[in-house]
């Protein structure tokens, strides 16, 4: 497993976004998260120079789609002007099992 945080400038609306990694295969598992994230400035952590906060706007992640070589999804910022966004992307292992459900 293997995660990264990727920075999403201006948002507003629906946006689809990608993400490429040579490890990600149609059976991967991929899970995807958002935040609001704050101006760029000094570094919050080694490698960040951004920080996340939960504020008055609902930011979603929706439509998470696998490909080789990578995961296309969509986020949407509910907010009436554009907004930073700070996106999880976590790679798992493939299921251990598929199945039919009902």
């Amino acid at each position: 497993m293997v995660s990264y945080r990727m920075w999403v400038p201006q948002r507003q609306g629906r946006s689809v976004l990608h993400f490429n990694d040579s490890e990600i295969t149609p059976q991967s598992v991929v899970q995807v998260a958002a935040t609001e994230a704050t101006d760029l400035g000094p570094p919050v952590f080694v490698g960040q120079n951004w920080g996340v906060l939960i504020g008055a706007a609902s930011i979603t992640v929706e439509n998470v789609c696998v490909r080789d070589g990578g995961v296309d999804f969509v986020v949407n910022v509910d907010w009436s002007s554009p907004l930073n966004v700070s996106t999880d992307i976590t790679i798992l292992d493939p299921p251990a099992q598929y199945i039919v459900g009902s």
